[in-house]
C-alpha cells in the first residue's frame, strides 16, 4: 500500500538528478539500501527537492507504505498539519490497533473533531505516533518522505522526533530534506532516527551548470555567458536556471562585460531586505557591487563616509558576509550583488563607476570604471582602456584583456587609428588565449560582416579557424575565402598556409602535405619579417618530420630554436619547446621531459594561456604514466580533462589520455566511457589523427578490461584507418604504431610520488 499525500512526481525529475548530484545521490542510495535514513540539506534552490523525489521514486517500490508531506512557511503555525499529511490517509487502518487513549488523542489531533494539545495529551499523542508507525511497519516496510522540514509545525516535529528516536529495529526509514545555511542541520536530526545520514548538496561546477542549462533547453549560450551565470548563481541550480530563462526571454543579450539580466523573481528573493536599509546604505552597497574587490578603504575613497556602519547593518540583515579577518566587503551570495546592480538605474550605475574610477588604486580597474561611467565614443577613454588591456595581457590575464579590449572598441571613434575593429580583433585574440573560443568566434564573425581591409579580414578568419580547434573540417569552406583575401601579401599568406598545414594533418591525416604547407608558411613569414608565424611554422614542420622519420628533422629543429625567439611562441603548445618535449617523450628521456614540461606548464599558467595549459597538463600526465606513476598521472589527466571541458578546448585529446590513465590506475568502466566518447567526438570532428589515437586507447582499455574480442575489433579499425590515410608514408605509420604500442604496454600501478 502506498499513500501519496501532497506529493506529485514531476515528469522530469530523473534527468535532472544526474546533473552534478551523482556523488551525494549515490551516498544517499547506499544509506537507504542499508535500511538507514537520510537527511538532505543545503541552501534554498540547491536541488534538495529534486534529489528527494528521485530517491523516493526509487525506494517507494520497496516499501509497503509511503507517508509523505511537504511543509510550507505560510502553514507552519498550524499545529499537527504535517502529522495530518503523513498519517491522515492511514488513520482508519491503524486506529483500531491503538489503545483507546492513544487513538482518541491521535484522532482528535488529526481530524480537529476535538481539542488536543501537546500540553494536555502529550504522552498519549507521542505514544500514538510511535504505535501507528509500528503498526504500519508490522505489515511491511515504511518510508516517511518529508520535504522542507524547516517549515514543519513545532507540534508535528516534536512528535516525529519522539517516535524516530524509539523506532529501533522497526522497518521504518525516513527521507527528509531541509533548508540549511552552512552545516547547521544538527537540530533537524532530532526528528530523525539515530542512524540518519546527513547528506549536503553543494553548489554545481561550471560544467554542471552548463549541462543543466542544456538539459532545460537553454542551449547555444557562449561559454563566457555560462561562466557569468555560474559566477552569479554561485552554482545554485535554481538561480542558474532563472538566469538562463531571463537570457532566453531577453531580445537583446548582454554584450561581453555587461551584467546578466536578473529576473524579477530573483530580485525579489534576494532584495526584500533592502527596504530595511537607508537610502545612503543602499547606495554604498551599489558602489560595492560595482567594484571588483570592494574594501572599506575603497568605499571611503569613493566618497562613502559611513561605510563601516552601513556595511555592518547590511551584514546584520544577511546581505553581506561578515569578514572578521581582512578588509574585504563580501556579499553573502553573488546573486545579491548582481540583483542590486541590475535594480539600479543606468544613471546610478554610472555614478558608482565614476566614483570608483578615481578611487581604485589599480590602473586596470580605474580604466574599466572610467569606461562604464562614460557614454558614447571618447578617444582618450579608448586609449586608456587599450593600455589597461595590454597591462592585463602582460599580467597573464587575457580574459580581462579581452573584456577591456571590447570596451575600448566601444569607445573608439570610427575614424581613429587603430580603429574599433582592430581593437575588437585584438580582444578576439586575447579571448582565444584565455580559452573563450565562443566569444572570440562571435567577435571575429561580427568584424567580417563589415571589414574590407584584407589584413583585418585575414586576421578575423584566423580567429575563426583557431576557434574551430580540432574540428577544422567544419571550417573547410573558409580557406578559399581567406586565400582570396590574402592576395599576394606574403605575411598574410604565411598565416593561411600555416593553418593549411594543420588542416592537412587533422582533416586529411597527411603528414607529408602538412610538412610542405608548414615549410611554405615558414618561408613566406621569413620574407615578410613575421618571426612569430615563422617560428610556429618551423615547429610544425619539425614535429611532422620527427614523426615521419624525415632526415631533415634535426636541421628544422635547429632553425626553430634559433634566435631571436618570441617569448609567447617559446612556451606555446605548438612551439619548438613542445616539439622538443614530444621528442624527449618518444625517446624515453623521462626525467628531462618532466622538467621541461613542468617549466612550460608553469609559464603558460603565468600567462593565462588556457589551450597550452590543457596541452601541457596532458603531456605531464603522459610523462608520469610512462614513468609508472599512475596515481599522479590520473590526477593530472583528470585536471586536463576538467579544464578542456570547461573551455571547450582539446576535449578529445584529454579524454584519450584520461581513459588510458583511468585504465592504468583508476576506474576501468570510466576509462571505457571516456575512450568511447573520444572516438565519437573525433569522428564528429573529422579528426583523423585523434580518431586513430582514440581507437588505440579504446583497444588498450578493452584489453585491460579483459575484452579481447573488442580489443581486436578496435585495433583493426586503427590499422584500417591508418592504411587509408591519403599519401601517408611508411615512416608515418611506423611512428603511429609506436605510439599505439606505448599505450598498450602494461603499466605499474604505483603511488603518485
Amino acid at each position: 500500500m502506498t499513500v501519496r499525500r501532497d506529493f506529485k512526481e514531476p515528469a522530469r525529475s530523473r534527468p535532472d538528478l544526474v546533473i552534478g548530484r551523482e556523488e551525494p545521490f549515490t551516498a544517499a542510495r547506499e544509506q537507504l539500501g542499508r535500511g538507514g535514513s537520510v537527511l538532505l540539506h543545503g541552501p534554498a534552490g540547491i536541488g534538495k527537492s529534486t534529489v528527494l523525489r528521485s530517491l523516493a521514486a526509487d525506494y517507494a517500490r520497496a516499501a509497503r507504505t509511503v507517508l509523505r508531506c511537504s511543509a510550507t512557511e505560510s502553514e507552519s503555525h498550524l499545529p499537527f498539519l504535517a502529522l495530518a499529511d503523513l498519517l491522515g490517509l492511514v488513520l482508519d487502518e491503524v486506529s483500531e490497533k491503538l489503545p483507546v487513549a492513544q487513538r482518541t488523542a491521535l484522532e482528535s489531533a488529526l481530524t480537529g473533531r476535538g481539542e488536543s494539545t501537546l500540553q494536555r495529551d502529550g504522552l498519549a499523542l507521542r505514544l500514538a505516533v510511535l504505535s501507528a508507525l509500528r503498526a504500519l511497519a508490522a505489515e511491511g516496510p515504511v518510508l516517511v518522505v518529508a520535504d522542507d522540514v524547516q517549515w514543519l509545525d513545532s507540534a508535528s516535529a516534536e512528535l516525529l522526533g519522539f517516535a524516530a528516536r524509539r523506532l529501533g529495529d522497526t522497518p521504518v526509514q525516513v527521507l527528509y530534506a531541509v533548508r540549511t545555511e552552512g552545516q547547521e542541520y544538527d537540530r533537524h536530526l532530532l526528528a530523525s532516527p539515530p542512524d540518519t545520514l546527513p547528506v549536503r548538496l553543494g553548489p554545481l561546477s561550471r560544467a554542471q551548470v552548463s549541462a543543466l542549462l542544456d538539459d532545460r533547453g537553454y542551449t547555444g549560450l557562449p561559454r563566457s555567458t555560462v561562466r557569468d551565470i555560474h559566477r552569479t548563481s554561485g552554482g545554485n541550480p535554481l538561480f542558474a536556471l532563472e538566469l538562463g530563462r531571463a537570457l532566453a526571454e531577453n531580445p537583446t543579450p548582454p554584450r561581453p562585460g555587461e551584467p546578466l539580466p536578473v529576473p524579477t523573481s530573483l530580485r525579489a528573493l534576494v532584495l526584500n531586505r533592502l527596504g530595511m536599509l537607508s537610502c545612503e546604505a543602499r547606495h554604498t552597497l551599489l558602489v560595492a557591487s560595482a567594484g571588483a574587490r570592494p574594501t572599506l578603504a575603497l568605499l571611503h575613497a569613493a566618497g562613502r563616509e559611513s561605510a563601516e556602519a552601513e556595511t555592518a547593518r547590511a551584514a546584520e540583515l544577511g546581505l553581506l558576509a561578515t569578514e572578521p579577518e581582512g578588509p574585504a566587503v563580501r556579499f553573502a551570495h553573488p546573486l545579491i550583488s548582481a540583483a542590486l546592480y541590475a535594480e539600479a538605474s543606468a544613471q546610478e550605475r554610472r555614478a558608482a563607476h565614476a566614483a570608483l574610477s578615481t578611487a581604485a588604486s589599480d590602473p586596470i580597474e580605474r580604466a574599466r570604471h572610467l569606461a562604464l561611467a562614460t557614454t558614447g565614443t571618447d578617444p582618450e577613454v579608448a586609449a586608456r582602456l587599450a593600455q589597461a588591456a595590454a597591462l592585463a595581457r602582460d599580467r597573464g590575464a587575457p580574459s580581462v584583456a579581452a573584456s577591456l579590449g571590447l570596451l575600448a572598441a566601444r569607445h573608439t571613434p570610427a575614424d581613429s587609428v587603430p580603429g574599433p575593429d582592430d581593437r575588437r580583433l585584438q580582444a578576439a585574440e586575447d579571448a582565444i588565449t584565455a580559452g573563450e573560443v565562443d566569444l572570440a568566434r562571435d567577435i571575429a564573425r561580427e568584424v567580417l560582416t563589415r571589414a574590407t581591409v584584407p589584413a583585418e579580414r585575414v586576421r578575423a578568419w584566423m580567429v575563426v579557424i583557431e576557434a574551430a580547434g580540432q574540428a577544422l573540417g567544419e571550417v573547410d569552406a573558409v580557406f578559399p575565402q581567406v586565400l582570396a583575401d590574402a592576395g599576394d601579401d606574403p605575411r598574410l599568406l604565411a598565416l593561411v598556409h600555416y593553418q593549411l598545414a594543420w588542416r592537412a594533418l587533422v582533416v586529411e591525416g597527411d603528414f607529408a602535405e602538412g610538412r610542405e604547407e608548414a615549410a611554405h608558411a615558414a618561408d613566406l613569414a621569413a620574407r615578410a619579417g613575421d618571426r612569430r608565424t615563422e617560428l610556429l611554422a618551423l615547429a610544425f614542420q619539425a614535429q611532422a618530420e620527427t614523426l615521419m622519420g624525415h632526415p631533415g628533422a634535426p636541421a628544422t629543429i635547429k632553425r626553430a630554436l634559433k634566435e631571436p625567439q618570441d617569448p609567447q611562441v617559446a612556451c606555446h603548445h605548438n612551439g619548438a619547446g613542445s616539439t622538443r618535449l614530444r621528442w624527449l617523450l618518444m625517446s624515453d628521456q623521462l626525467p628531462e621531459a618532466r622538467s621541461t614540461v613542468t617549466a612550460l606548464l608553469r609559464e603558460v599558467q603565468r600567462r593565462g594561456m588556457v589551450e597550452s595549459e590543457v596541452h601541457f597538463l596532458r603531456l605531464l600526465a603522459e610523462t608520469e604514466l610512462r614513468s609508472g606513476h599512475c596515481g599522479r598521472a590520473l590526477d593530472l589527466a583528470r585536471e586536463s580533462l576538467r579544464l578542456a571541458r570547461d573551455s571547450g578546448i582539446g576535449e578529445v585529446a584529454s579524454a584519450v589520455l584520461t581513459s588510458i590513465a583511468e585504465a592504468s590506475g583508476g576506474d576501468v568502466d570510466r576509462a571505457l566511457a571516456l575512450a568511447r566518447e573520444a572516438v565519437q567526438h573525433a569522428e564528429e570532428d573529422g579528426d583523423q589523427i585523434y580518431m586513430s589515437r582514440a581507437l588505440a586507447a579504446l583497444g588498450y582499455v578493452q584489453l585491460v578490461a579483459g575484452d579481447a574480442q573488442s580489443t581486436v575489433v578496435s585495433l583493426r579499425r586503427v590499422r584500417e584507418l591508418e592504411q587509408g590515410l591519403r599519401r601517408a608514408g611508411a615512416g608515418t605509420v611506423t611512428s603511429r604504431r609506436r605510439w599505439c604500442a606505448s599505450v598498450s604496454r602494461p603499466r605499474r600501478r604505483t603511488s603518485s610520488t
